[in-house]
């Protein structure tokens, strides 16, 4: 008898044991998912978040360049940049914000309901440049 109440004592704190580390476990996973997932949906998006600059802004060079890619690549859906099957490009109204890092993470991951994601065909320069030419023609 007494063997099994042992077995039954200790069963119970293996159980608890197996519990706690699988508890453990899976918190430690959960975290490094989250992590992951948190660098990942950025792309190749600036890791400092809002506050990144274009490094490419005001350059006229860079945004002949960023016009012609935007051209190329862009005008399809965004017209001249006032809009078409695509959002317009020259007012104050961004659905995913209108900092550079978040058009830039636009870019380059797209987003649901029609904008592909550009980062396989254009180097983060060219993003850059894409992003600085948007910004020589918004409108007030």
């Amino acid at each position: 008898m007494r063997s099994r109440q042992s077995f039954r004592s200790n069963g119970v704190r293996g159980m608890n044991r197996v519990r706690t580390s699988f508890l453990v476990a899976l918190l430690v996973a959960s975290l490094a998912a989250g992590l992951y997932a948190g660098m990942a949906s950025a792309g190749d998006a600036p890791a400092s978040g809002k506050e990144v600059k274009n490094p490419f802004e005001g350059k006229p060079e860079a945004i002949k360049e960023g016009e012609k890619i935007f051209d190329a690549k862009c005008s399809e859906c965004h017209m001249d940049g006032t809009g078409g099957a695509g959002p317009n490009l020259t007012d104050d109204t961004w659905i995913y914000g209108g900092s550079d890092a978040e058009v830039f993470e636009t870019i380059s991951g797209g987003r649901k309901g029609g904008m592909p994601s550009w980062k396989s065909e254009l180097s983060k320069d060219d993003i850059w440049k894409v992003i600085a030419f948007i910004r020589s023609i918004y409108r007030k």
